[in-house]
């Protein structure tokens, strides 16, 4: 049985501590970040950085400094307009001392993760589907933007659509 986070009856607009699984971290690729205003919890409206991810299922993170100097470090760049298709990992911190009182909330780990596709070769139950996704209205240009294809196993794949 699934359990619900307290907070979630708040259903904030943007990521939050409890949109993780506890102990579960989430790798995500920054799709870009804007500056936004953003009404706090005191009422006042502040700009800040949020980040899109390439995800869309997951909801923008609001980021606070010690989050964009990490990914300022990633990108080699102190520059928001440089964050795109940045990798990170997010996890929570849950000794966050904020407003007099000691909170969890969203941190990104200092060591920036890699995303690896996975790959498809005639063994792999991927192979079936794949064949059928080009059969139907499939490209090859999608099936590699998913899966890391050798050539030899590309032109099997071709000729196994015909």
């Amino acid at each position: 049985m699934e359990k619900t986070h307290w907070r979630k009856v708040f259903n904030s607009d943007y990521l939050g501590s409890c949109d993780l699984d506890e102990g579960r971290d989430l790798k995500l690729k920054i799709k870009h970040v804007t500056v936004q205003e953003i009404k706090g919890t005191d009422g006042k409206v502040q700009e800040r950085n949020v980040a899109m991810f390439t995800d869309a299922a997951i909801k923008p993170m609001i980021l606070n400094s010690t989050n964009c100097k990490i990914i300022k470090k990633f990108a080699k760049s102190a520059y928001i307009d440089d964050w795109n298709n940045v990798a990170i990992q997010v996890y929570i911190k849950d000794d966050i001392k904020a407003f007099g009182e000691v909170v969890d909330g969203l941190r990104i780990r200092t060591v920036q993760p890699s995303f690896t596709k996975p790959k498809l070769t005639p063994g792999v139950p991927a192979w079936a589907k794949a064949v059928e996704f080009l059969k139907g209205e499939g490209t090859m240009a999608k099936v590699k933007a998913g899966y890391s294809i050798t050539s030899p196993d590309e032109v099997l794949l071709k000729a196994a659509v015909i």
